[in-house]
């Protein structure tokens, strides 16, 4: 599942397990399931990540 970090400064969005219970950037307590929009931006950042690499590669 993709989840979100809802501290004012992190707002880190990652793939993780339902047993999930801290963000794993800012050590936080305060992630919740990530919305439509934060995982859109989750998979475009991704996928143009792969596209970069492959290209380099």
């Amino acid at each position: 599942m993709i989840y979100s970090c809802q501290t004012k400064c992190c707002h880190y969005i990652f793939l993780g397990s339902e047993q999930q219970r801290a963000c794993p950037d800012c050590g936080k307590q305060q992630i919740q399931p990530a919305t439509a929009a934060e995982r859109a931006e989750f998979f475009h950042r991704h996928t143009a990540a792969l596209v970069k690499r492959r290209r380099s590669g």
